[in-house]
């Protein structure tokens, strides 16, 4: 009797833990971004503005997704992407209109972004279409900008706002999330648009003891696709 309990017991541990695993998807993942600050700030007369890396990039990395019922999941991942921002920095004095531009490279080379987002199931398509919403924090690998390289002429002010911005780039960035998809044999395919929810992606500038408002986005548009491991054909 004690052997046919354990068995029985076995039996519907075994059970309820396959139905947990068929509930979740999980895989590697990867996709375009199409990313980048951009946002500037005048400091008395020294402009500085933000110069996105421009077009499309990779991402790469994985996701997980949990069926809480059959309108919602719970997913979430992580994916590594460049961050490729760099500063134009210039003089805008009148008796300096010939001053020249001062880029300084690399202050954010990548980050790692970590999405949690809620999945709906769009109804009469049988849990294949999806939108979504969420937050996506990008966490900043490395801020701090290259050696930068300007001219003599470009005055005592650019001399003095460098080195204050180098780590004007946060150190984390929370974007809301939003966007479709689609689950097809064992590709998940995502469309997101993402943007800052704070005011700003940067952080204020001090500089001659006084702070200034660098106001900036964090906006970006991905498309991505993600290869189901835990994937089972419905019979």
């Amino acid at each position: 009797m004690k052997t046919k309990f354990i068995l029985c017991l076995i039996s519907i541990i075994g059970f309820q833990h396959l139905a947990t695993a068929q509930k979740i998807s999980f895989g590697p993942s990867f996709g375009l971004i199409n990313q980048g600050d951009a946002g500037k700030v005048l400091l008395d007369s020294v402009q500085v503005e933000l110069q996105r890396g421009g077009g499309y990039r990779g991402y790469f990395g994985g996701y997980i997704s949990y069926s809480i019922n059959s309108a919602f999941k719970l997913s979430s991942g992580i994916n590594y992407y460049p961050d490729n921002t760099s500063y134009v920095v210039y003089n805008t004095r009148t008796d300096c209109q010939f001053c020249p531009l001062v880029k300084a490279g690399g202050v954010a080379h990548a980050s790692l972004e970590v999405p949690l987002v809620l999945e709906f199931n769009i109804p009469l398509t049988d849990g294949k279409f999806f939108a979504l919403v969420g937050v996506a924090p990008s966490i900043r690998l490395h801020r701090k900008s290259d050696p930068y390289y300007y001219h003599r002429d470009a005055g005592q002010g650019v001399s003095d706002v460098l080195p204050a911005l180098r780590t004007a780039i946060k150190p984390v960035v929370w974007d809301y999330s939003l966007g479709v998809g689609a689950n097809i044999w064992r590709l998940r395919f995502e469309a997101r648009y993402q943007n800052n929810l704070a005011q700003s992606a940067t952080d204020p500038v001090k500089v001659w003891n006084k702070n200034y408002d660098f106001v900036s986005t964090h906006a970006n548009m991905r498309f991505g696709v993600g290869y189901n491991l835990n994937w089972k054909q419905k019979q």
